[in-house]
């Protein structure tokens, strides 16, 4: 059998010709730990919109995110897709901007976030109605990210979705897929408040999780702090800077982030490298950290 250093050095290479890599040398130092620690002291943080989820289809049109797969139903009204369309020609420009910084941008983040669930609120869904809604759209996953929700299912590693989206939606999708498993998956996300006695929906629970907000979100409040408190390595997947933030809180040895540029390539690269340790390239598949859990599984 290779030695770890062989297997680590191995699975150095691979990465390289699948994906990005800026620093060598920290990569090989935070994939030796990983694997020398082993699949019991590890755990997963990944967004969802963009990241557990394509950013464009097959089809090469953009794969609907959680706020605006509802947005899709024949159950809103027309009024209210015109109005979510507004509302996303004006503010996602801003959240793209190259030019205005993270505080720049954070206060119209709200205001979007806040006018999107006022939209929400406005056409009286019923929590029964998701379910049927979620199934008007499809929504494609990531590939090879079956193959990572099964394994860490499989090996019991903690898996948490931590997303700006809407966590009633996020778990409806990956219900329908077969890929929800409650006994290590949590989800972090806006949930919407139901009335007790109607099952509408009136408010949305606090916090607000937007873009550039979720290092504020702390971990520690949730369930899932006391299935990783113990774990020191975390692999953290996302497609935006903000989601470098998710981990924000919680003590870990080793954080091993692994970004998603999914367009706009050769603009964003130089600063993707310099803050993600691995970078995958244009909507590619779950490959590598794929590749670190079975590099992993085995040692200690």
């Amino acid at each position: 059998m290779s030695s770890i250093l062989e297997r680590t050095q191995k699975l150095v290479d691979i990465i390289q010709q699948q994906a990005h890599v800026c620093d060598v040398e920290t990569i090989r130092k935070k994939l030796l730990r990983i694997i020398e620690d082993g699949l019991t002291n590890l755990h997963i943080i990944c967004d969802f919109d963009g990241t557990i989820t394509r950013h464009f289809n097959s089809k090469g049109e953009r794969n609907p995110a959680s706020h605006t797969l509802l947005s899709r139903s024949s159950r809103f009204t027309r009024e209210y897709k015109i109005e979510v369309q507004k509302r996303f020609d004006h503010y996602y420009p801003i959240e793209m901007s190259t030019t205005m910084t993270k505080e720049e941008k954070t206060p119209y983040m709200v205001e979007w976030w806040n006018q999107a669930h006022e939209l929400l609120v406005g056409q009286k869904i019923n929590k029964d109605d998701i379910k049927g809604m979620v199934a008007e759209t499809e929504v494609e996953m990531r590939p090879g990210l079956d193959a990572l929700i099964n394994k860490c299912k499989d090996k019991n590693i903690p898996f948490l979705v931590f997303s700006a989206g809407l966590g009633d939606v996020i778990e409806q999708v990956l219900i329908s897929k077969n890929l929800f498993h409650p006994d290590n998956m949590h989800i972090v996300s806006n949930q919407m408040g139901f009335n007790e006695e109607t099952g509408i929906c009136d408010h949305f629970k606090e916090p607000m999780i937007h873009v550039f907000n979720k290092s504020e979100v702390m971990i520690k409040d949730t369930p899932y702090y006391t299935t990783i408190k113990n774990r020191g390595n975390v692999i953290l997947l996302g497609d935006s800077i903000g989601d470098l933030q998710m981990a924000a809180g919680i003590h870990h040895d080793t954080c091993l982030a692994i970004g998603f540029l999914n367009s706009a390539i050769s603009e964003n690269l130089d600063t993707y490298s310099k803050v993600f340790d691995i970078v995958v390239l244009g909507d590619g598949p779950m490959d590598v950290a794929n590749l670190i859990i079975k590099s992993s599984n085995g040692y200690a």
